[in-house]
């Protein structure tokens, strides 16, 4: 069993915390209550110089912690003899796993709480979500080989990872699809979709080679 640090329990509560309510809108009192040290006490400038301190910490933690979509996308051998059916569903799950994982640093995202730390920002941006998409551009033009019809596959990739972002963010902030589309149903479909894009025929263009 791992025994946490206060340090630790500070930056889990205080990142749901700021997921949750805000940055603004939590006291430095109240993530202090919720990481176990008395409320007002000080006990949290031991471990952090202020507020904003914590929360830079807290959003470089999540930024930079390695997600199972990662791994998959970086290092594709292991799923190597699988059908292609199964490995583009496990892309799918993992993109699910992995806003799952940064459920905290979405929210703060959502709420555009960053957008007063621009260094936050542009860390978010280049060193995470920049990465998710390239990650994934590449595994599509890998699995597509070379002698695949040219696609936009970058383009593509950020359509693919931004349906499920979507998905999740519907989810997270109403409970549900609003149609009840459940999350089997949507990856189930979202592998069809890169199946067809990874066929052998030619792009659509309005025309038939027919």
């Amino acid at each position: 069993m791992t025994v946490s640090t206060t340090r630790e329990r500070i930056l889990t509560e205080a990142m749901r915390l700021f997921g949750e309510k805000g940055y603004e809108a939590t006291t430095v009192a109240e993530i202090e209550a919720a990481a176990g040290l008395t409320p007002g006490s000080g006990g949290l400038y031991r471990h952090f110089r202020s507020k904003a301190d914590l929360l830079t910490a807290g959003v470089l933690q999540q930024i930079r912690a390695v997600t199972d979509l990662i791994a998959t996308v970086d290092d594709p051998e292991p799923l190597h003899q699988r059908p292609l059916r199964e490995r583009l569903a496990i892309l799918a799950e993992a993109g699910f796993r992995r806003l799952d994982a940064k459920r905290d640093l979405n929210r703060i995202l959502h709420r555009r709480d960053l957008v007063a730390f621009p260094a936050l920002l542009e860390a978010l941006r280049d060193e995470d979500l920049r990465r998710v998409y390239q990650s994934v551009t590449h595994w599509f033009e890998a699995e597509a080989g070379e002698d695949a019809p040219k696609r936009d596959w970058q383009a593509i990739a950020a359509v693919l990872v931004g349906a499920i972002a979507h998905y999740w963010l519907l989810r997270d902030a109403i409970g549900g699809h609003p149609d009840n589309v459940d999350e089997d149903r949507y990856q189930v479909v979202w592998v069809e979709i890169g199946l067809l894009l990874l066929s052998k025929q030619e792009a659509s263009d309005g025309q038939s080679d027919q």
